[in-house]
């Protein structure tokens, strides 16, 4: 049991007020950081840097316009000429708190508020879960600050779902210590922490990125064996929380269910081992502990975010002072021992192929794809601040020995100053940064050690934590993710759309261009009302006519109007290019639905793409009966709806035709012919067709994902198990011993 503030050997040295001082000092700081950042909230601008215009603005743009116009969200035809949006999981389209913003606010508060949502709430659950652990206020929100402006969450602000997931880890380690250790926490409290538990499993999952929930589940592990201590208690506190996590993954069927289907039909599955080893941290790259500033990128790598490890100058030096005095007798001593395993854990998967323990992980079920393996340096920016709170405690104790700095630390501005040498000395002249950012790491490690060695002396300097928070903002802020804002008219304005209407065909802006070309559009032209063939998106869906084998006739029968000019594209033949030379316009593209009687059956989707062609037969994977013949001037089609996932045309036929609807084929798509079901073909490969007979009909076809059903109706009886059980458990506990 932990030990009171009052009476440890902990206590700091100085007296109460200094402690309320020092947290007041900590919440006004990081009110100034958050203010900072939800600026753009009240000025009527987007953040937009990298993949929150190109992806997450025009994904929300549409599950808005879904919202506000009763459309289905599930099925969005804007990308990939039909998508399945729910299986990708990247819009969250079925959280609550995203429904709520999209639904009722405009998409500007929305998109803002979302992003920016996870940063207080990440903020406010670890200073509890600190607190509780530390009782101390000012600890608490130090070891909150270093974590919720951390470079890993600052960095990562263009990726909001893991954000949003990682947010959710300090709340869950407060209710599972509540859970296990139970001291202070009455029958009310120990229901809350229960259902929290199974509650923000269910938030987790239900933001569509599985793999920061792996993370956190992984953190959760390793904290709950870590605290678990009396063994017959332990297994039956283990079997609960288990089960609790259990109703939580019920609770996230809505989402996990979908996102098991997409997975299923995305190229993920093809792809070779290697692919998943791919963008490990290295060595090099722990050095930005000591400098942060040492090449041009601040990582030895090509992605900024993905390998941040810089958590602040004296968050990193506390860290090393709650190491050191591990032996110390101290309530605290079971945390750090817990966070010491939780980060050798996650520096050891974050290496990849190289650690070896990674491996084992890509033999996983649908863990083994996930990709990024230095993603998980997220865990170690946690544990840094929960040991640099721990530190902190430490050098403000009363026991003259725990608040003696330990000798090497005052060497630190030296190992900064060897490693900006070594750099400069041993890496790329290109890739380094210049001296003036080189000399920032030596300078604010030698700031750090004058203010620990202080802070040891008892002197408390209302600079202390602002100097954390304002190391922390700086090195996030100055990092284009936080710095670039767009109104929306600004945004149009830099757009590139191409000549005449959307309604005239679609586009295409990413398929096929070289590795090494700078063009890169992602999915951001959605924003003007146009409509892509391929688009950006982790879990890729089957495109065989727009793979790597693009070609006139793939376009034309996909309904292309224009390609972007850049990477391979010019090379097509047949392609007009435009007056500003930015696009290539496609020749009579094949309009959005038609009829046809001419058909030839390929069952093997690869022979059928190689034998493709705009003018000859419509390829189908099933033998038809026989229906070639010439077009009657009787014949007409129309299309009379199209929303999202919901298509109806209107058919007037002469004789038996196959109709063809240029919007991909996923099996979750339903037809019927004047409100009977009828069979739905693959047509052209990547496309819908239904044949209809002669005479006037109207088709309808509807999408119906099956995981969504099937996610639904889990989702629902796992709700009521979990209220069933809050219900009966708050009557067992108000006549129970306090151990039950």
């Amino acid at each position: 049991m932990t030990i009171p503030a009052d009476t440890s050997p902990e206590v700091c040295s100085e007296s109460l007020d200094h402690r309320h001082r020092q947290a007041r000092i900590a919440r006004l700081a990081a009110c100034l950081v958050l203010g900072w950042m939800f600026l753009p909230l009240f000025t009527g601008r987007f953040y937009v840097c990298d993949d929150l215009l190109n992806y997450h603005l025009p994904i929300r743009q549409f599950y808005s316009d879904c919202l506000i116009h009763g459309d289905a969200f599930d099925w969005m035809p804007s990308l990939f000429s039909g998508f399945f949006l729910t299986g990708s999981g990247q819009a969250g389209t079925y959280h609550p708190w995203h429904w709520l913003l999209y639904r009722w606010l405009p998409l500007q508060t929305a998109f803002n508020l979302e992003i920016l949502s996870s940063y207080p709430f990440m903020l406010l659950g670890m200073k509890l879960f600190l607190q509780r652990h530390l009782r101390r206020p000012d600890a608490a929100w130090l070891g909150a600050i270093v974590f919720t402006f951390s470079g890993f969450c600052t960095l990562h602000f263009l990726h909001p779902n893991a954000i949003s997931v990682i947010a959710h880890l300090p709340w869950l380690l407060l209710a599972h210590d509540i859970v296990i250790r139970r001291d202070r926490a009455g029958p009310g409290k120990i229901i809350v922490a229960e259902a929290g538990v199974a509650l923000l499993t269910g938030s987790q999952l239900l933001l569509g990125y599985p793999q920061y929930v792996w993370f956190s589940l992984l953190a959760e592990i390793v904290y709950c064996l870590g605290f678990v201590s009396v063994p017959s208690r332990g297994l039956r506190v283990l079997l609960l929380l288990s089960s609790l996590k259990a109703l939580g993954l019920g609770l996230g069927a809505i989402q996990i269910l979908p996102s098991l289907a997409a997975l299923a039909e995305s190229d993920r599955t093809l792809l070779p081992a290697e692919y998943f080893f791919q963008h490990p941290l290295t060595a090099p790259d722990m050095l930005q502990w000591l400098n942060p500033f040492l090449t041009k990128s601040r990582v030895f790598g090509i992605n900024t975010h993905e390998l941040g490890l810089y958590c602040g100058a004296i968050p990193i030096l506390l860290a090393c002072v709650a190491i050191c005095r591990i032996r110390d007798a101290a309530p605290d001593r079971r945390l750090v021992q817990v966070m010491l395993l939780m980060g050798l854990i996650a520096l050891w998967l974050s290496f990849g192929k190289a650690g070896g323990l990674y491996v084992v992980q890509t033999w996983l079920p649908l863990v083994g794809k996930f990709r990024w393996p230095s993603r998980i340096i997220v865990l170690m920016h946690f544990v840094v601040a929960v040991l640099a709170a721990v530190g902190y405690l430490k050098l403000t104790a009363r026991n003259q020995k725990s608040s003696q700095l330990p000798p090497f630390i005052f060497l630190v501005p030296c190992f900064s100053a060897a490693a900006s040498l070594l750099v400069s000395i041993f890496y790329f002249r290109e890739l380094k940064a210049p001296w003036t950012l080189m000399i920032i790491g030596p300078v604010l490690s030698a700031l750090a050690v004058v203010m620990l060695r202080d802070l040891a002396r008892g002197k408390h300097s209302t600079a202390f934590m602002l100097f954390i928070a304002g190391d922390l903002a700086a090195y996030g802020f100055t990092y284009e993710a936080l710095n670039s804002t767009q109104t929306m008219p600004q945004i149009i304005a830099s757009l590139q759309p191409p000549p005449g209407s959307p309604a005239n065909g679609r586009i295409i802006v990413e398929t096929h261009l070289s590795d090494n070309n700078p063009e890169f559009s992602g999915n951001k032209l959605l924003l003007t009302g146009w409509q892509q063939a391929d688009g950006y998106e982790g879990l890729l869906p089957p495109n065989h006519l727009l793979g790597s084998n693009i070609s006139i006739d793939g376009l034309r029968i996909s309904g292309v109007r224009w390609i972007v000019n850049a990477g391979h594209h010019s090379k097509i033949a047949g392609l007009i290019p435009t007056v500003d030379d930015h696009w290539l316009e496609v020749p009579d593209p094949w309009p959005r639905v038609r009829l046809t009687k001419r058909t030839r059956t390929i069952l093997n989707a690869s022979e059928a793409v190689k034998r493709l062609t705009a003018e000859g037969p419509v390829l189908v994977d099933r033998e038809l009966p026989d229906i070639n013949g010439n077009p009657s001037p009787m014949d007409n089609v129309r299309l009379a709806l199209d929303r999202p996932g919901n298509i109806a045309v209107e058919v007037r036929s002469s004789s038996t035709q196959l109709l063809v609807l240029s919007e991909r084929f996923a099996t979750d798509w339903k037809a019927t012919i004047d409100g009977q079901p009828t069979l739905i073909l693959k047509a052209e490969v990547d496309y819908m067709g239904v044949l209809v007979t002669k005479g006037p009909h109207l088709i309808h076809f509807s999408f119906a994902p099956v995981s969504v059903q099937n996610g639904r109706l889990v989702s629902f009886f796992a709700g009521v198990l979990l209220l069933t059980y809050i219900l009966v458990r708050r009557q067992v506990l108000r006549f129970a011993s306090p151990l039950v």
